[in-house]
This record gives C-alpha cells, structure tokens and sequence, in this order.
C-alpha cells in the first residue's frame, strides 16, 4: 500500500471519524471504500489497459485499433 495525504473540510473529517468509531473501522477504510467505489468503472478500465498494454508488449502482432477500443468504451458510458 502506499501512504497519501488528502485535505477535507474539518466537517467531513469529523462526520467520517464518527462514523468510523459507529462502524468500528479506521477511517482509512471508509476513505477506500467510497474511492473504489466512485470511480470503480474508471479503475477498471486503467487496469484493463495496463493488461492490454502488457499483452501487446508480449505479441504485438496482434494489437486492435485504438478506434475500436474507443467505440466500445463510448457504448459502456
């Protein structure tokens, strides 16, 4: 894991410091759990990608257009 910093209004911190005590979690988690969850389509397809992109460095021969990967994302928005 890696260590992040992040500022919140000082109302947010202490919403999320009790809410974490009523759920007898660290903050931390709560702080993950809402970023995976927001932007749980765009981390998926950054890891799609980064699997793409290891898989076309092994054999590019068989790359697919960046047009077609474009037209399938705009269908899945």
């Amino acid at each position: 894991m890696v260590r992040t910093t992040i500022y919140l209004p000082e109302e947010l911190h202490n919403g999320l410091k009790h809410l974490a005590v009523e759920m007898r979690c660290p903050m931390a988690d709560l702080l993950r759990k809402a970023v995976e969850e927001t932007y749980e389509h765009e981390l998926g397809d950054i890891r799609a990608a980064q699997k793409a992109w290891k898989s076309h460095l092994i054999n590019p021969g068989k790359a697919v257009p960046a047009r077609s990967c474009f037209a399938r994302r705009a269908k899945h928005a």
